[in-house]
């Protein structure tokens, strides 16, 4: 009986130092619109951008996530894009709640709405 409460314990204790990962604002899926979420769209209005914290996905084209730096709650990218247009893009992402502002190769900013 004391092996087990001793063994309970000393697992209590590994799993309360393990250290805890938060996961980016920015992470999850995007669009413009509730019709774009569930889609695989090819324009602004009918692609949802896809991030996880090392790739960016969204009508311009599939990156990953090369440098990344944050100031306030604003991310700032370097991405390194492959496809048609293979290149290096900058990209920002800044959450606020349940929108997020995207600006993709110092183009026209969007706001997006996160997909339910």
């Amino acid at each position: 009986m004391l092996l087990r409460v001793v063994l309970v314990v000393c697992a209590l204790v590994a799993a309360a130092t393990l250290p805890a990962y938060a996961v980016e604002p920015f992470v999850g899926r995007w669009a413009i619109s509730p019709a774009a979420c569930s889609g695989l769209g090819d324009t602004l209005l009918t692609a949802p951008l896809i991030a996880s914290d090392m790739t960016v996905r969204w009508y311009p084209g599939t990156c990953r996530i090369g440098k990344m730096y944050k100031l306030g709650t604003a991310v700032y990218i370097q991405a390194h894009c492959f496809g048609d247009s293979a290149s290096d893009t900058p990209i920002t992402l800044e959450p606020r709640g349940d929108k997020l502002r995207v600006t993709w190769n110092r183009g026209r900013t969007e706001e997006l709405r996160r997909c339910k």
